[in-house]
């Protein structure tokens, strides 16, 4: 049984218009464009980034000063806690939208926890030479 299967009649379709004609197909290429680099980095926006930095700095200072006011007061679970609170809302509002002001309030509530960190004043006196 190798029987061949014949291929499918060309029928017109069914209609009392003009003569049916076999269609034309056209097919468009787009060429490819060339890869994108590996070494895309465009994402880090570093000029946008480096504007908040030193927008954020002062008051990064100030956040830091308050943050070591209240680890003194209270303890440094509290100081975390109120730094963290602000971190986060920072880097949530950020994410939600890339705006200055929230580049601005991430970068500050970042910048004034590494201040208040007590292993930043342990490496300051290891590189100073200085001690308490």
């Amino acid at each position: 049984m190798t029987e061949k299967i014949p291929d499918p009649p060309n029928y017109p379709p069914y209609s009392s218009g003009p003569t049916w004609t076999e269609p034309e197909v056209h097919v468009h290429f787009t060429p490819e464009s060339e890869p994108a680099s590996r070494w895309d980095l465009a994402w880090l926006q570093v000029g946008k980034n480096l504007g908040a930095i030193a927008c954020a700095w002062i008051p990064a200072n100030i956040w830091a000063a308050t943050l070591h006011d209240v680890q003194r007061e209270q303890t440094v679970a509290a100081a975390w806690v109120m730094g963290g609170i602000v971190l986060t809302v920072g880097v949530i509002r950020l994410v939600q939208h890339r705006g200055f002001f929230n580049r601005f309030l991430a970068w500050t509530g970042g910048l004034g926890l590494f201040l208040a960190l007590p292993v930043f004043q342990a490496v300051v006196d290891v590189m100073t030479g200085g001690g308490r």
